[in-house]
């Protein structure tokens, strides 16, 4: 999987948390089902706009 089509979950496994700060910087979404944040919609598997 490319990482511009990973979710922020797909991220947190791979332990990616640099790519992961990058998202949630300004975040606007949050994930319905694990309260992980985001800046756009796609990087969310369950997004709630804040």
């Amino acid at each position: 999987m490319s990482r511009d089509k990973m979710t922020m979950c797909d991220l947190a496994e791979e332990k990616d948390i640099e790519e992961m700060k990058i998202r949630a910087k300004g975040a606007t979404w949050i994930c319905s089902e694990c309260g992980r944040s985001a800046n756009k919609k796609e990087y969310i598997c369950e997004p709630i706009e804040l």
